[in-house]
């Protein structure tokens, strides 16, 4: 029971009135970076923005809290184009039939003061599967350019593409890749 009350006050909840906050993902400012090896030599990235979704924050019983966000594929960008072109592409993620990417939370297990294990359903490339997410708070502030409150979190992940039906090229791209996550929610 302290641990889920160090959290809440670590998140700033204890003050607020509503049993559960519902806030927003802000697009600008969230974002998954993916990490690969390359031959084993190098550990390219790409960039993915545009999420949209909301957390509901529940004060009571932050276990009860939710995620829900969406992340538009087309923003995928590693700065080359025609790379780009291939990953967006029907041998990779194959935009044109899954344009999004979708994490469902389905458990939100505290694991210090201001970490969790948030477990979900993470659908890629039209396979759905259980992942777990290590997520940190970063901070709730005020942010001056938009008028209101917001929460900063970032995660780590790592998922296997062959899990979710990218498996192609290996061993040249190593199977697992690492997500980087931040997120500001409104």
């Amino acid at each position: 029971m302290f641990r889920l009350a160090a959290f809440c006050v670590a998140l700033g909840l204890a003050a607020t009135p509503a049993l559960a906050d519902s806030l927003t993902f802000e697009p600008t400012h969230t974002s998954v970076v993916f990490q690969y090896a390359h031959f084993g030599l190098s550990h390219p990235s790409g960039k993915i923005m545009g999420a949209t979704g909301t957390l509901i924050l529940d004060d009571k019983d932050l276990s009860r809290s939710t995620v829900d966000i969406t992340l538009d594929m087309r923003t995928l960008t590693t700065a080359l184009p025609d790379f780009d072109a291939l990953l967006k592409g029907a041998d990779y993620f194959d935009i044109a039939r899954f344009p999004t990417a979708t994490f469902k939370s389905t458990k939100v297990e505290l694991t210090g003061e201001t970490t969790a294990n948030v477990s979900g359903d993470l659908t890629i490339h039209g396979v759905s599967r259980s992942e777990v997410l290590a997520v940190t708070f970063n901070k709730k502030a005020f942010n001056p350019a938009l008028f209101k409150t917001g929460y900063g979190f970032s995660a780590t992940a790592h998922l296997s593409r062959k899990a979710f039906g990218l498996g192609h090229f290996e061993p040249i791209v190593g199977d697992e890749i690492d997500l980087i996550i931040d997120a500001e929610a409104y």
